[in-house]
């Protein structure tokens, strides 16, 4: 093979089956589409807008010094996204649009700074050389021989000591960072060829819609090419095998590599940066691995937090590691190379479950301990829930187990569950069980009305309870009387409801703090859901509000830091790993997989 685009050879470095694919002469699409449950993020779009815009900024000959974002995103609303954006509104893809107009919008902030930074007396000419730069057969040595290579580059932008730095943009990180770098050092080894002695450095803008900077030094960008670039050249220019990369594996692209151990390699890639470590521990859990870290004299945590690109680099991870803050030692977690499933009916069979008395208790999900969390509605730290997680992060499969949970420690006169679904996805194929109110609530406009009535049933049941001198809820069952059964309020995707309306979501805000606030003592427990963890949803009166925070991977750090208070479940793996707070910081666990069988046992066992 003699030409090959950069897209192409990206992939074939990292998929062994499509490389031999490419050697042989044929031709595989390389073409990403977007995952099942995930809105379209229309990165092509945002190219070319951004390309437009700078464009025309460039080409204004007065200098003048826009220093405020909004002003340079009016800009650029009115000349270039507006149509586009409308369009894709009356499509029906609002989702789609809000996402394109924040991350247009996080690029203008971008801009802003870095002129303030780099060219604060000068127009936008010298801040980018050039956008959507076409590289076109430029000449790259393979061995013996020679590949043209062909692609093109977002950006090119001029760096203070002269230096041309590299700019990719991204609409979604998900798995595809390692790609993504691969990509930046093969354009810098193009532009090395096209303009000696110019070093090249890059920066992966992830705008998931807020920036996210990933930077690579220019001799990071040539130790990868050599390393990973150069012996898949030489083999598709002919040469001999290359050699299979280590994070290979025969099921092919996006396989996770084995974590296998890795105590020698986190200590050794921290001591190339100056940082002293010790491994001391390691713990396997069922989609990870965490090794338990101490810092040497001097070394900071935020000094090893910030490594970790290059760590994921130096391990061949296909996602960055979770390094994190623990009692007198640092965590690091490194995925395993074949998830363990963690299912329901072990999980709600064993010991720790089991021998929770709490009638209103279910498990989380299995910690980094082998062991169960389990969280009890009955206690004031987890009276009442908040869960978050973006599509395909396992929400629904958590929230299902949960009713399995309640379902299967309970008789139906002692438990009973409202269902809210206003998507019908999450419980509209559940069974019928005895503890379900039936029908399962799907229209939004009845959402509102049962929650009034709970609020009304809470306040019939402190009357029972003053009545009969009952602390709470628990303390009458304990005392022998079992005709008030706890109630569970389950609402997936209630950001619908808050987003509704003015009216709408000062009702709910309302409602919402009632039975929060008395709900406990009463046995009215709420467990809120929703894939949208963003201000306009999860307010500050719903926050404070409900004490478990559950959060499953989301889509940005804004996001987790919106639920947990603090970044990271940007980086979980997906498939119900999650961060749990109870009230005594954040565990990590993986949620239990509830199978169609548990559910129909369940049905089954209610109707006998």
């Amino acid at each position: 093979m003699e030409a090959i685009g950069v897209s192409a050879l990206c992939r074939a470095c990292l998929d062994p089956a499509f490389r031999e694919r490419l050697a042989a002469g044929e031709n595989p699409p390389t073409r990403h589409f977007t995952p099942p449950g995930e809105i379209p993020r229309y990165g092509r779009l945002f190219h070319n807008l951004v390309e437009r815009y700078t464009d025309w900024l460039a080409e204004r000959e007065e200098a003048e010094a826009e220093s405020d974002p909004l002003a340079l995103w009016g800009q650029l609303y009115e000349r270039f996204a507006a149509r586009r954006l409308e369009r894709i509104c009356r499509g029906g893809k609002t989702d789609s649009a809000w996402h394109l107009a924040s991350a247009l919008k996080a690029f203008c902030a971008h801009l802003t700074a870095l002129r303030r930074e780099r060219n604060p007396r000068g127009g936008w000419r010298g801040l980018f050389l050039a956008s959507e730069v076409p590289l076109q057969a430029i000449p790259v040595p393979a061995g013996r021989r020679t590949v043209w290579l062909s692609g093109k580059v977002d950006a090119v932008r001029a760096l203070p000591d002269g230096a041309l730095e590299i700019v990719d943009y991204k609409l979604t990180r998900g798995e595809r960072m390692k790609q993504d770098l691969l990509q930046l050092a093969i354009y810098a080894r193009m532009l090395g060829i096209a303009n000696p002695g110019r070093p090249c450095e890059g920066v992966l803008e992830y705008y998931e819609p807020g920036l996210e900077e990933v930077r690579a030094a220019a001799k990071d960008l040539e130790a990868m090419f050599e390393d990973v670039v150069s012996p898949v050249l030489e083999r598709l220019a002919g040469g001999p095998p290359a050699p299979r990369a280590p994070d290979a594996s025969p099921a092919g692209a996006g396989a996770v590599p084995q974590p296998g151990d890795h105590s020698a390699a986190i200590r050794d890639g921290y001591l190339r940066f100056g940082l002293a470590v010790e491994v001391t521990g390691r713990r396997e859990a069922p989609q990870l691995v965490r090794y338990e870290v101490k810092p040497g004299p001097g070394v900071k945590v935020a000094a090893l937090a910030s490594r970790a690109e290059d760590l994921k680099v130096a391990l061949s991870l296909p996602l960055l590691p979770v390094i994190a803050a623990g009692a007198g030692r640092v965590t690091i977690d490194i995925p395993r190379e074949r998830p363990l499933p963690v299912f329901w009916r072990e999980v709600v069979e064993s010991p720790e479950v089991r021998g929770h008395a709490g009638p209103v208790a279910f498990p989380v999900g299995v910690g980094i301990e082998g062991r169960p969390i389990v969280c009890d509605l009955a206690d004031p730290n987890t009276c009442h829930a908040l869960v978050a997680g973006a599509a395909g992060a396992g929400k629904s499969e958590l929230l299902k187990s949960i009713v399995a949970t309640l379902a299967h420690r309970n008789a139906a006169d002692r438990v009973r569950l409202t269902l809210i679904d206003p998507k019908i996805l999450t419980f509209g194929n559940l069974p019928p069980l005895g503890h379900v109110e039936r029908p399962v609530v799907t229209d939004l406009e009845e959402a509102l009305p049962r929650l009034e009535a709970a609020v009304e049933e809470m306040e019939e049941r402190y009357r029972v309870l003053s009545r009969e001198g009952c602390e709470n809820l628990s303390a009458r069952f304990a005392a022998g009387r079992s005709d008030i059964p706890f109630r569970v309020i389950l609402f997936d995707e209630f950001g619908d409801l808050v987003l509704a309306g003015r009216s709408e979501k000062k009702a709910f805000e309302r409602l919402v703090g009632r039975l929060a606030q008395k709900g406990r003592a009463a046995g009215v427990h709420l467990i809120l859901a929703t894939q949208r963890p963003d201000r306009n949803v999860v307010t500050g009166i719903i926050k404070a509000n409900l004490p478990l925070k559950i959060c499953l991977r989301v889509v940005n750090a804004t996001n987790a830091k919106i639920v947990l208070d603090r970044a990271g479940a940007e980086r979980l793996l997906g498939r119900g790993d999650l961060l749990c707070d109870r009230g005594f910081g954040l565990e990590r666990a993986q949620a239990p997989l509830v199978t169609a069988e548990d559910l129909s046992a369940l049905a089954a066992k209610d109707t006998t």
